[in-house]
C-alpha cells in the first residue's frame, strides 16, 4: 500500500479515534458479561473494527479522490444521490458492499466466540463458520464493483486478515497459539514465492 496522505490521515484517525471508541464499547460488553473473556482480550479485539474502519476509508477516499480528510465531508459524500452517473453508484454500492461484508465477519466471530465460551458448542461448528467468513473477506480483497481481481498484494492482504481471525480464535479460546502461528509463517513463506513467480 502506497503511504500517501490519505494513508497517513487515516491511520491516525484509526488509532487515535476508532481504536479507543471500540476499545470502550468492547471493555463495556466484556465487563456486564456480554462477551465472555478475560478482560485484557479488549486490545486484540479492538483492534477488528480499526483495521476494518482504515481499510474501507483509504479505499473509498482514493477511488472517490477525497482529499478533505473532514467526517463530515466524507459521510455527506457517502450519502449524497442524484448527482452521481452510474458508474460512481456502482462504486458507492460497492463501498457499502465492503462495509457490510467486514460487519458481517465481525459480528458471525463475535458470535460463535460468544458462544463457544457462554455455552461450550461443538467446535466443529467453527468450519462451516470458517467458509462463510473466508467467502465474506474474498469478496472483500477481491471483488471491486462486481470484477475480479487477484493480485499478489490482495492475497497478502487476505492471508494476513484471515491469519489474525484464526489467532484471534485459538488466543481467545485458550489453546496455544505458538504452533499455529508457526504453521501460519511456514505456509506463507512457502507459497507466497510460488504465487509470485506464477
Amino acid at each position: 500500500m502506497k503511504i500517501d496522505s490519505i494513508v497517513k490521515e487515516e491511520f491516525w484517525r484509526s488509532i487515535g479515534a476508532i481504536y479507543w471508541i471500540s476499545f470502550i464499547i468492547i471493555g463495556i460488553l466484556i465487563m456486564n458479561g456480554y462477551l465472555p473473556v478475560p478482560l485484557f482480550y479488549i486490545f486484540p479485539l479492538a483492534l477488528i473494527p480499526t483495521v476494518a474502519h482504515f481499510l474501507v476509508m483509504v479505499w473509498y477516499r482514493r477511488k472517490e479522490d477525497l482529499a478533505d480528510p473532514n467526517p463530515a465531508s466524507i459521510l455527506r459524500h457517502a450519502l449524497r444521490s442524484g448527482e452521481y452517473g452510474e458508474g460512481e453508484k456502482k462504486q458507492r454500492r460497492a463501498v457499502v458492499e465492503k462495509a457490510v461484508d467486514a460487519v458481517l465477519i465481525a459480528v458471525i466471530l463475535l458470535i460463535y466466540l460468544y458462544a463457544s465460551l457462554a455455552s461450550s458448542i461443538s467446535q466443529a461448528f467453527w468450519l462451516p463458520v470458517l467458509v462463510v467468513i473466508g467467502i465474506l473477506l474474498a469478496r472483500i480483497v477481491f471483488i471491486d464493483g462486481g470484477e475480479r481481481r487477484f493480485t499478489l498484494a490482495r492475497s497478502v492482504v487476505f492471508y494476513a486478515v484471515a491469519s489474525v481471525i484464526l489467532l484471534l480464535r485459538y488466543l481467545v479460546l485458550g489453546y496455544p497459539a505458538l504452533p499455529l502461528l508457526q504453521a501460519i509463517v511456514l505456509v506463507g513463506i512457502a507459497s507466497f514465492p510460488i504465487l509470485y513467480f506464477w
